[in-house]
This record gives C-alpha cells, sequence and structure tokens, in this order.
C-alpha cells in the first residue's frame, strides 16, 4: 500500500505579507532601504520622472520599490528560462 503524501503549497515569504500591508509609497521606500532623507527619496524618483504619463512613472517606481524590498530580503528574482549565451 502506498503513501501518497499531500501536495504543500509554498510557504510565502515573510516580505510578501509586509509589500501587500504597505498602504503608503513612504512604507514601500522603508521597506526598500530607499534613504527617507528628502535629498534621497529625490535621487530615487528623478530616475523615473521622465516616464509619461506620471502615473506610470509612479507605478514603475513602485514596482522598483518592490524588487528592493524583496532583494534585500533574500529573495532571488524568478527564473526568466533564458539559457546564458556561451563566451566561446
Amino acid at each position: 500500500m502506498s503513501r501518497r503524501r499531500k501536495k504543500t503549497t509554498p510557504r510565502e515569504h515573510p516580505i510578501e505579507s509586509l509589500l501587500r500591508a504597505a498602504s503608503s509609497i513612504g512604507q514601500l521606500e522603508t521597506l526598500a532601504g530607499i534613504d527617507r532623507s528628502p535629498e534621497g527619496r529625490k535621487d530615487f524618483w528623478d530616475a523615473y520622472k521622465h516616464i509619461n504619463p506620471p502615473g506610470a512613472s509612479l507605478d514603475a517606481g513602485c514596482q522598483e520599490l518592490r524588487r528592493r524590498a524583496r532583494q534585500k530580503a533574500g529573495l532571488k528574482p524568478p527564473c526568466s528560462g533564458l539559457r546564458p549565451l556561451p563566451t566561446a
């Protein structure tokens, strides 16, 4: 008689629940480790000011904050499935 294992869903990393609970950009910046001084925030957001429409620049910046927070928490980015080019 064989025993089947129950399929378990992988446990979610704690950073994911923190990212979902973040209700402001400031909280995302804190999780990502961005310098919270006005100069530090300006340095970060200046990289996104060229994106139009303005809402898209905000979305891109928030996406980068989430990526940095995951990286800071030790999560690896998902694999693209592409193989590296040979170095011949």
